[in-house]
């Protein structure tokens, strides 16, 4: 009679011992599995703007007193955070620059900044046949087309690229309603590469 109630006494603490770690690790998969959606839809909304600044000091400091710039890149997006202000651009004023986009030209109104033309996201989005969604809230684009995505907030120099965080060479900025953003980024992002004809005055994308 002691051997059974022995081995009872066993099977029922081993059986109370796996059912309590079985709980706390569903309950921490739980946990886990919050956490991550939290952290997912929070991505945007966070504030970005200074990260890559500080990344930028940090790129510049590495190399001495004089920062190395990406040279004549105003039309490609380096992923880095790194721009030159004394970029040679098409522009030195806000303007409509001609545009040609398989073989469509139409024009394009461009804001140059800090070595950079600045254009609305929704009308390269329109030439480009990507669909946008914009907050005014949040004051977040994102552009859609085919397999690429981007989301750009105003005020910060932080794109998620198929969900990916890479900085730009400057900050987004709201005006008219939308986002204006480098043209490189938009293009690049999408799949296209912009070049520039001196000769008739005209921006080409095409894709890669």
């Amino acid at each position: 009679m002691d051997q059974k109630i022995k081995k009872l006494m066993v099977l029922l603490f081993t059986f109370i011992l796996a059912f309590s770690i079985g709980s706390s690790v569903l309950a921490g998969n739980d946990d886990h599995e919050k956490g991550e959606h939290n952290n997912s839809s929070e991505n945007y909304e966070k504030s970005d703007e200074n990260e890559y600044e500080n990344e930028d000091d940090k790129y510049f400091n590495d190399r001495g007193t004089n920062p190395v710039f990406q040279e004549d890149y105003w039309n490609i997006w380096s992923r880095k955070p790194v721009n030159n202000p004394n970029n040679t651009l098409p522009t030195t004023t806000p303007s409509e620059l001609s545009i040609s986009v398989n073989g469509n030209v139409a024009k394009l109104y461009v804001i140059p900044q800090e070595g950079q033309l600045l254009v609305s996201g929704m009308a390269m989005a329109n030439l480009l046949g990507a669909r946008t969604t914009y907050s005014p809230q949040s004051k977040i684009m994102v552009i859609t087309k085919d397999k690429y995505e981007l989301v750009v907030r105003a005020d910060s120099n932080a794109a998620f690229e198929n969900k990916i965080k890479n900085p730009m060479p400057v900050k987004a900025a709201s005006y008219e309603k939308t986002i204006y953003l480098p043209i490189s980024v938009a293009a690049n992002a999408l799949g296209f590469r912009i070049t520039w004809n001196a000769e008739n005055k005209t921006m080409t994308c095409e894709s890669f």
